[in-house]
């Protein structure tokens, strides 16, 4: 009924202008009709002049009882009245006529064509009635020929106008989407069925409230949307919704105002999209893409991806660190860029793949320092199969490399070591079986087989040794406070028991002080030390032992200085000083295992401390080891 837009006060200038609506109806303050157009004068044989309103039509829309009050307020409103004689629905608007008189301006409103067969139309007009309104009749009768012509085409368009209104209601109702159409002041009037299944709330429980008090939000929200109402404006927003039970879900909201042929706002549509699975999915990823971020930026070892079209798009820190190269150098290189780059790291471009294994490359880069890389490279797929990009993956192996350089020359100089003392106890007891011999040279043979015997278990313990600390670093160390000196006196008194009675200086008063360390270990390695200073310096020179004291670290550590003036070590052998099974006298005069300075540096470690070595060749040694004071 929008399109009836009638003046709400009629121009009282055009005397003709109530000809217009021959179904007009005119009633003064007691509701009594004044005057009546001559198309309800034909259906009622003129007899509704003089009668009361309510006697005679019944209210439809609005459904209040008639009052001039109420009449009044619906100026400008529209209004349905059906005419109680013929059945005849009629529609319009009221408007002010009189400073007294309200006026209907009504037009003919059809439901159903049917409805006007079933018209009842009066009898007759009497001959009195006639004459009141026999000059008028020919007129009223070509009115209404038009009138009905006018009557069908709008039926027609009425027809079609509910056949797509069905059809929009019965989309609107089968939408998973909730749906809630508005008045034009934001007050809910109709929601869809989705909208109840989806918040549990009824029709009646909402339809009267505000729209925005209905979409849960903040207060920041709501009077957001508020503003965007009185605005005539849309709004859109993701919101989280509280639904009857209590349960939470999302939903993507879209309110859209609806405008008139004049511009004005009749109705506001709200479309609530129901997100949550898709929030939540978006949840998950964002968290599983903070963890794979952090892993990858923690990891390491080195990574780098390229992207579908082969364009670097990502590499984390390890990378940097691992090749030395700069961010800038990386930016949107390609992968053909990126390989040439990685070659130029290596000291020979031919030798940059030393190493080819099943899945990966082994490299060997000089620059920024000597690093055995580890690369691999591996497809990215999604879940659909298709190619998304590749992986660079890098891992430093230099340590692994080193140690597996270390153990194969472990090995291969254990068993030169074992070999030599093993030979000489088979080829010495071989003779002594197969032929005769005098006593002395039997005597002497047997010496020979005891002494590299002695070698031999030597050795053996000493890697025994060195097996186990490696092993449980430090787990089988009883550490606790002992007196420096003690211990000392205690690793002299042993040395000595072996040695030839050479004399070692040794002077120190401060009686009281300690050190944690585990006693046996501790005496182990000072021996180890002595040892070494007797068999490389001469019979007759001093070897002196004192203590020192320096600030490391924030700690004060105790030095036990062993000093010798024998054969000393040029810088190479310093440089190899601590390696197993070397040694500085490559003759074989001097007895040893090589592996007496590796045993004490292990032993130093797991004390908290160190070896200090400084060397003279032809001069002589000082070997200290350190270990942390205790406070007194």
């Amino acid at each position: 009924m929008r399109q009836f837009r009638p003046a709400l006060q009629l121009p009282r200038s055009i005397p003709d202008f109530l000809a217009a609506f021959p179904f007009h109806i005119i009633v003064d303050e007691q509701l009594v009709i004044q005057e009546s157009g001559d198309g309800l004068q034909v259906l009622d044989c003129g007899r509704l002049n003089g009668r009361k309103l309510p006697d005679c039509f019944e209210s439809i829309s609005p459904v209040e009882e008639f009052c001039l009050a109420s009449l009044l307020n619906m100026r400008g409103q529209a209004c349905l009245l059906r005419h109680k004689v013929s059945g005849l629905l009629l529609g319009g608007k009221v408007a002010l006529h009189q400073e007294d008189c309200v006026a209907f301006l009504l037009v003919p409103w059809i439901e159903d064509t049917a409805d006007v067969s079933k018209l009842r139309i009066g009898p007759r007009i009497s001959r009195r009635a006639g004459s009141r309104i026999s000059n008028s009749s020919v007129v009223n009768m070509r009115k209404l020929t038009v009138q009905k012509k006018q009557l069908f085409q709008a039926h027609a368009l009425l027809s079609m106008r509910e056949t797509e209104s069905r059809t929009l209601t019965h989309i609107v109702s089968m939408t998973d989407n909730s749906v809630v159409i508005a008045n034009a002041l934001g007050y809910v009037e109709w929601v869809n069925d989705a909208y109840v299944r989806r918040s549990g709330y009824l029709p009646e429980e909402v339809i009267g409230r505000y729209l925005g008090d209905l979409m849960d939000g903040d207060e920041e929200t709501v009077a957001q949307i508020k503003r965007q109402l009185d605005a005539k404006q849309s709004f859109q927003a993701e919101l989280l919704r509280t639904a009857k039970d209590g349960s939470g879900y999302w939903v993507d909201l879209d309110i859209e105002p609806l405008f008139d042929s004049n511009g004005q706002v009749f109705n506001y549509i709200a479309v609530a999209r129901d997100i949550t699975e898709k929030k939540a999915a978006q949840e998950t990823s964002s968290r599983l893409h903070g963890i794979m971020q952090s892993t990858f930026e923690l990891s390491p070892d080195g990574f780098v991806t390229f992207n579908k079209k082969g364009i670097l798009s990502s590499f984390n820190p390890a990378f940097l660190n691992m090749t030395g190269l700069k961010p800038e150098q990386l930016h949107a290189i390609s992968q053909d860029e990126f390989v040439r780059l990685l070659k130029s790291l290596c000291q020979d471009e031919q030798r940059a793949a030393s190493q080819h294994l099943p899945d990966a490359v082994v490299m060997r880069m000089t620059k920024p320092k000597l690093t055995v890389i580890k690369h691999s490279v591996r497809e990215a797929h999604d879940p659909d199969g298709y190619f998304v990009g590749s992986i660079h993956y890098f891992r430093d192996i230099t340590q692994e490399s080193e140690l597996h350089r270390m153990k194969g020359e472990f090995l291969s100089m254990a068993a030169h070591e074992l070999r030599t003392p093993m030979s000489s106890i088979h080829g010495f007891t071989e003779l002594l079986l197969k032929r005769e011999f005098t006593a002395e040279q039997q005597k002497d043979m047997l010496a020979t087989v005891h002494r590299q015997s002695v070698r031999l278990t030597k050795l053996i313990n000493d890697l025994l040794d060195l097996a186990k600390i490696e092993a449980r670093k430090g787990m089988s160390f009883d550490i606790k406070p002992y007196r420096l000196t003690d211990i000392v006196d205690t690793a002299l008194k042993e040395f000595l028991v072996s040695g030839d009675g050479r004399a070692i200086s040794f002077h120190f008063n401060n009686h009281a002080l300690k050190v944690s360390a585990d006693f046996d270990k501790l005496i182990q390695a000072l021996v180890n030390v002595l040892s070494n200073a007797h068999k490389y310096s001469d019979p007759g020179t001093e070897i002196r032992l004192h203590i020192q004291e320096q600030q490391r670290y924030q700690h004060t550590y105790v030095g036990i200085a062993i000093e010798d003036h024998g054969i000393g070590m040029s810088k190479e052998h310093m440089d190899h000083l601590f390696e197993r099974f070397y040694r500085a006298d490559t003759s074989g005069s001097i007895p040893g295992t090589g592996l007496g300075l590796c045993l004490v540096k292990e032993i130093m470690e797991i004390h908290g401390g160190w070896v200090d070595v400084s060397s003279v060749y032809g001069e002589g040694s000082v070997v200290t080891l350190w270990l942390k004071k205790l406070k007194d």
